[in-house]
């Protein structure tokens, strides 16, 4: 994102002062943060053998991307950088029931955890969008693969910070009427969505977790 960075004092100094992968910085990013001209997550979880284990969530499986040949996963390869570029539906089974697509390229690192039996971190990085660039929260037939829901969330106007409400408004909407779920091209009748946070779930949307 930056060829060159300048600081006016010793990066020894800096990192005693803000060690980004310290409990108590990195939970300020669990549910992502603007810094600067980026937005950061940072997340806690397990890992044992190829699977990721969230405290809330447990396991959870390998995220998916959606492509010109259909759906493919991808793994979380320990000090491997990953991107999902702009323009890729991608998700994480029982993590979040939709398919987000993000105008800008999205990065994975994950670090390993600092010693063991304790979580590794798992890092998302991505610049923050300008003017009429936002992301979507879509709906594909798990069947055919046709898109049946989109709903667009200008970030680069209205700013990261109305991104979750805006999460929460595209899954009611979709969850409201069967006429959303069900695929045109097919005729399948779809699972409820559901967001990012289960702590927003109704006992139809946890099912629905649990279910895809």
């Amino acid at each position: 994102m930056y060829a060159e960075l300048m600081v006016d004092r010793p990066v020894a100094d800096l990192l005693g002062d803000w060690d980004i992968l310290d409990d108590l910085v990195s939970k300020k990013f669990s549910r992502f943060k603007r810094v600067g001209d980026g937005i950061l997550g940072i997340r806690r979880r397990m890992l044992e053998g190829n699977q990721v284990v969230d405290p809330v969530k447990g396991v959870l499986p390998q995220s998916l991307e959606l492509g010109p040949n259909g759906i493919h996963a991808v793994g979380h390869d320990i000090l491997t950088l990953r991107m999902t570029t702009g323009g890729t539906p991608h998700r994480v089974p029982h993590n979040f029931g939709f398919w987000h697509i993000n105008d800008m390229d999205e990065l994975y690192l994950t670090l390993p955890s600092p010693r063991p039996g304790e979580p590794a971190y798992m890092i998302v990085i991505m610049q923050h969008p300008e003017g009429a660039e936002g992301e979507s929260f879509a709906e594909y037939c798990e069947v055919c693969l046709t898109l049946m829901f989109e709903r667009h969330y200008n970030t680069g106007r209205l700013g990261f910070e109305g991104f979750f409400k805006a999460n929460d408004e595209a899954i009611i909407e979709y969850n409201s009427d069967s006429k959303f779920r069900t695929c045109p091209q097919c005729g399948h009748l779809n699972p409820l969505g559901y967001t990012w946070n289960p702590g927003r779930d109704t006992p139809e949307t946890a099912a629905a977790r649990l279910q895809w």
